[in-house]
């Protein structure tokens, strides 16, 4: 069920880059991250009234619990989203091809010098394997070499995003275990949505939104972008405990395909050769993912 979880939240979040483009011309990349979780925080509230889920009666002493945990994953996701969103609205869609890569590396590190999980030679390379399946599907011909040479401070951008949000991947490892799922989002959430509403506020008090006239797709991007937040982020909480803890980024890596998939579907755009090799380098690197397992270790002899 935790690789499931992924590879629904990897879907959801494909959409995202529509939705900034959507977005953009309308508002600025600190108000698209202050309106998604604004948003975001309204489909989780809805997700607890659906499961008919109150706050736990010791949700204060939780709070004080995993004070610190929440305030780091709740900052580092408002710099990620606020880095990510200025990248997409200013540079070229595909952008953010190395964010994935990004925070794979991190939390791939992460995950052996904090939680000393094993992972031999085999599984860098599948781990390998699947980030290079995934910029090859996302890069997908276009001149690399424009994007590398005109848009170095975005290319920045795009590998602090990826850093950052592994960050926030982390802080909701930690406190899995202590909070439910929805509160601990919720929590993050919160907090982020007052760092991003703050940042704001001289904007809008200097009239930043006066005339303002948002189209119907602004607003269903909007609304559409809060809810894949909301609902996917608890869909990865829930599945963090299930699977590795390196596994979480190469899973989401699938964004991308399915990216590719809609202009395929929805634009009837062609499926070059790039597709296809990045595509079968990503299912091999995954399966071999699942199929490798690391020699158990010898014991030592008196």
């Amino acid at each position: 069920m935790g690789y499931l979880y992924l590879l629904c939240v990897a879907f959801m979040f494909s959409f995202g880059g529509t939705c900034v483009k959507l977005i953009s011309p309308y508002f600025s990349s600190g108000y698209i991250t202050c309106f998604r979780f604004l948003v975001g925080i309204l489909f989780l509230l809805l997700l607890k009234v659906i499961k008919r889920q109150g706050f736990p009666r010791d949700f204060g002493r939780l709070l004080c619990m995993c004070a610190g945990w929440i305030l780091f994953g709740a900052i580092t996701k408002w710099l990620a989203y606020l880095a990510e969103n200025y990248g997409l609205s200013h540079g070229p869609s595909y952008g953010n091809i190395i964010t994935q890569p990004a925070q794979t590396i991190f939390i791939t590190l992460a995950s052996v010098l904090l939680f000393k999980e094993k992972l031999g030679p085999k599984r860098v390379f599948c781990i390998f394997l699947c980030m290079a399946g995934v910029l090859c599907v996302s890069w997908n011909g276009r001149p690399i070499s424009v994007f590398f040479q005109e848009n170095l401070f975005l290319t920045f951008l795009f590998i602090l995003t990826g850093i950052l949000a592994g960050c926030h991947v982390l802080a909701q490892k930690m406190i899995g275990d202590r909070m439910d799922i929805i509160d601990s989002n919720l929590s993050i959430f919160v907090v982020s949505a007052i760092c991003s509403s703050l940042f704001q506020l001289p904007g809008v008090m200097a009239g930043d939104l006066a005339g303002v006239r948002p189209d119907l797709p602004c607003i269903l991007a909007i609304i559409g972008f809060g809810m894949i937040t909301g609902i996917g982020f608890y869909l990865n909480a829930r599945a963090i405990p299930l699977v590795p803890f390196y596994m979480v980024p190469v899973i989401q890596s699938m964004m991308s395909i399915f990216a590719i998939l809609w202009a395929v579907l929805f634009f009837h755009e062609s499926i070059s050769l790039y597709v296809v090799g990045g595509t079968g380098a990503f299912l091999l690197g995954l399966i071999g993912l699942q199929l490798t397992k690391e020699p158990a270790p010898v014991p030592e002899t008196k």
